[in-house]
């Protein structure tokens, strides 16, 4: 006769090593989810790898550029998209005297290749005016708009003088016309960088009263600038003179004349 107790026993040893039963075959919804999360991760990549495609290929594109060819490229994405303009403001480096130079010197040349041809030289009649004024306005302009940057927050004074005197010399060289109207541009420049002198020499002074120390021989060679573009200009910078007499001028001993 078997014995009950170890047929128990076998019953539950059989129990234990026998396997689980399955939960049956996975649902077509489980497949689905995996299936479309596998191609969705697919698309990311994809399009991850699309994405540093193009922005190599954009990259070598603007490297073939010319630098006219690359501004013109972004005013035109500025025109189509202003919101732009602030953006590329915030990541472009802040101009340097050394790096705006060139720019100012190319247009200087433009100006004078702009003239017409004549076997006595540049003309200063109003024909000649006529043809090189584009030219003569796009050179005003920028001498303006960078002195103004120059001249303000967060550039030192020793910057702002620098870059004062070198955009003065340009305004000495611009072509004296026949016309006094067509000298306007020119005399309206003149007045345009003793008021931006003025506001270097308040704003050096300004600092002065912060604890900032000029040396002597530095402010010496301010005003010697200064002086100089007054004699050049035919005393175009009487208010900047005294200005600077009066804000600074005790630093150099300067008294009765710069």
């Amino acid at each position: 006769m078997s014995d009950p107790l170890a047929m128990l026993k076998r019953k539950q040893s059989e129990d234990i090593d026998s396997p689980m039963p399955s939960s049956g075959p996975a649902s077509p919804s489980d497949s689905s989810d995996s299936s479309g999360m596998e191609r969705a991760k697919i698309k990311r990549v994809r399009t991850t790898t699309e994405m540093v495609s193009k922005k190599k290929s954009v990259s070598k594109l603007i490297a073939t550029l010319s630098s006219s060819q690359l501004i013109n490229l972004v005013g035109t994405l500025v025109d189509n998209h202003p919101s732009l303009a602030e953006e590329i403001a915030n990541v472009v480096p802040r101009p340097t005297v050394a790096s705006v130079q060139p720019l100012l010197t190319s247009l200087e040349t433009k100006l004078q290749e702009a003239f017409p041809y004549t076997k006595w030289g540049p003309g200063r009649d109003d024909y000649s005016f006529n043809r090189v004024k584009p030219a003569l306005e796009e050179l005003v302009e920028t001498l303006t708009d960078y002195t103004n940057h120059f001249t303000s927050p967060p550039e030192f004074p020793t910057t702002s003088f620098s870059f004062l005197h070198i955009a003065t010399e340009f305004c000495h060289r611009l072509p004296n016309w026949d016309s006094a109207a067509n000298n306007e541009l020119k005399s309206n420049l003149y007045k345009s960088l003793e008021e931006y002198w003025i506001k270097a020499i308040r704003d050096a002074s300004s600092k002065l009263e912060e604890g900032k120390i000029y040396g002597h021989m530095t402010v010496q060679e301010w005003a010697k600038n200064l002086q100089q573009h007054q004699e050049k200009s035919n005393g175009m910078f009487s208010s900047a003179i005294e200005e600077f007499k009066s804000k600074l001028g005790w630093i150099i001993g300067l008294q009765t004349q710069c």
